[in-house]
């Protein structure tokens, strides 16, 4: 690994400063009128992600913040690979997490805080990107669920998300809708005036019973903000971990990435888990994007009332996404476990929620840990090892 990252320092007073900036600018609607008709563009995986991250790094700083996170130093990794000799040496249990983990990974810095302010402007413009779904007509009828489920899914790849990786098929009668989206969704605003606004649109279609018969009353995030306020104060650590055990849009999730580096959303849901997601990637990347040696980060597909097993809907595809097992640790083919098996293996490491206050480390990193498994060489993501610093192992 290399021994640090190193990143364009922006202030915290320069960013302030970019933000009133921008918001004395007067913002200027795109008309769906105006849009080209029959543009094409060969959108590729991930191909947002990089602009998300550098207009975050002019008015908040997250995405550079997680950065930072990800990358364990070379000493750091040595050490921590030695911490069962070493607990043999003094006589102790080894830590499967180790304090001088995160503490020599860890900014000195703490994290970046984002002030919440909702804009008229930001969710009139995700309005009418929605509206370009449709051909004719506004996004709000009996089909909103499914032209929402496009759009996040749309949104979803352009992110990179691995569970997203091919760009989805176009609804009936919407041809042409991801170039319409492609010219009409503007990021710089919804950063510019962070809220959740997913949270906001949803009851406005909670009536079309097309294809949802079940209501949808969000926790205004505001509210989220004073929850959070008293339940972590001034003292909370940033590695603790939280549980939302009925997240919806990730409101109370964001409001607690003020304060935390980890925590675990869950809701019966899959479009709700996905409205979380998409708005982690604009103002909680640690969310959307787990730590990896951190652990204890996801979004489960389940009921929490329920004893079932949910369905890990994010660190599970990341895990599978940056590492393999390693090929000497089989014993015979019939000993590696398949990709359902995997995914099923993680989905259980990382729903662990018998103490979410204790410091543990996911299963699957302990397996890198151990040499059991690699990052992979092969991956359609190659600029997130750069990112990760994982391609040094």
């Amino acid at each position: 690994m290399k021994n640090k990252l190193v990143l364009p320092i922006i202030d915290s007073k320069t960013k302030e400063s970019t933000r009133l900036h921008f918001r004395e600018q007067p913002y200027k609607q795109k008309k769906k009128q105006a849009l080209i008709p029959n543009l094409k563009r060969d959108l590729k995986h991930g191909w947002l992600l990089t602009i998300l991250a550098q207009i975050d790094r002019c008015l908040w700083g997250r995405w550079d913040y997680w950065a930072l996170c990800q990358a364990v130093p070379s000493h750091t990794w040595m050490r921590w690979q030695m911490e069962p000799m070493l607990a043999i040496l003094e006589n102790r249990k080894p830590e499967k997490l180790p304090k001088f983990v995160i503490e020599e990974t860890l900014p000195a810095e703490p994290i970046p805080q984002i002030e919440w302010q909702h804009s008229p402007a930001a969710e009139a413009m995700l309005d009418n990107t929605l509206n370009c779904i449709p051909q004719h007509g506004e996004w709000k009828t009996r089909s909103a669920w499914e032209y929402l489920d496009f759009f996040l899914n749309w949104v979803l790849f352009a992110f990179g998300h691995p569970a997203y990786k091919i760009l989805p098929k176009e609804p009936a009668g919407c041809e042409g809708a991801s170039m319409r989206l492609y010219q009409m969704f503007d990021l710089s605003i919804l950063m510019l005036y962070p809220e959740d606004y997913m949270g906001r649109l949803l009851p406005q279609i909670c009536g079309k019973t097309a294809q949802k018969s079940s209501g949808f009353y969000p926790t205004p995030l505001a509210l989220g903000q004073f929850m959070s306020k008293l339940v972590s104060g001034d003292k909370i650590e940033r590695v603790s971990n939280f549980n939302e055990p009925a997240c919806g849009t990730g409101a109370l999730m964001l409001a607690q990435s003020n304060y935390c580096l980890s925590g675990i959303g869950q809701d019966v849901e899959p479009i709700l888990l996905k409205c979380a997601l998409f708005q982690f990637y604009l103002f909680s990347p640690w969310l959307a994007i787990p730590i990896w040696w951190l652990g204890q980060t996801d979004l489960l597909l389940g009921n929490s009332l329920s004893s079932d097993r949910p369905q890990s809907m994010n660190a599970a595809c990341w895990y599978n996404e940056w590492f393999e097992p390693v090929e000497s640790q089989a014993k015979n083919p019939t000993d590696r476990l398949n990709e359902d098996e995997i995914s099923s293996e993680e989905s259980s490491a990382v729903i662990d929620l018998d103490d979410l206050t204790s410091i543990h480390s996911n299963p699957v990193v302990q397996e890198v840990v151990k040499g059991k498994r690699r990052p992979r060489k092969t991956t359609t993501s190659p600029h997130q090892f750069s990112l990760f610093n994982l391609d040094d192992f």
